[in-house]
């Protein structure tokens, strides 16, 4: 889990210089689990298997991301559909223990998923990969379609006024912060 610092100089004394920045998207995390039968299943972070409530992740999934195998990690944040505008966790909430009328769950509360770290690759463990290595396979495999699916925001810097920018931009479209 990540380790919360009081400032930007903070974060640079604990990750080095440049770092990669993301949002902290304002969602659930969900581990995504495809295996070498195609199957893919969607997991919180206890584990619970909630494949049957996003049934739009898993197609998204088997559209856009490329492996015979794989198990990534994900936040699934909501969206209002009219306006684009990302809404709180509060708002995709009630979609992970739902078991019935998911088909309208799933249209009146769509989301996006937001890929940012891969844990297991085609047959390849890949926990002991440098971030960086991870990042590029996550860029390599998956395929943007805008509110369905992307590799996290990312940006790598070494400039407090570019990470404060960043941070602010975070902000001022509704995520809870960043990750550093």
């Amino acid at each position: 889990l990540a380790v919360k610092v009081a400032d930007i100089n903070e974060a640079f004394n604990s990750c080095g210089k440049p770092a990669a920045l993301e949002y902290k998207y304002d969602g659930f995390r969900v581990i995504i689990s495809k295996e070498k039968n195609g199957e893919i299943k969607l997991f919180t972070r206890r584990l619970e298997n909630v494949t049957k409530q996003f049934p739009d992740v898993v197609e998204i999934v088997k559209k856009n991301i490329n492996g015979e195998s794989f198990v990534l990690d994900s936040e699934v944040v909501g969206y209002d559909k009219k306006t684009g505008i990302y809404n709180p966790f509060e708002a995709i909430s009630q979609r992970i223990k739902r078991k019935y009328d998911i088909k309208k769950l799933v249209e009146i509360l769509p989301v996006e998923t937001n890929i940012f770290d891969v844990l297991y690759y085609n047959g390849e463990n890949c926990m002991k990969k440098k971030f960086r290595e991870r990042r590029k396979i996550i860029e390599k495999i998956v395929h943007e379609e805008k509110l369905k699916i992307r590799p996290a925001v990312q940006i790598i810097s070494d400039s407090e006024n570019e990470v404060m920018s960043f941070y602010e931009n975070a902000l001022k479209i509704g995520e809870e912060g960043i990750m550093i």
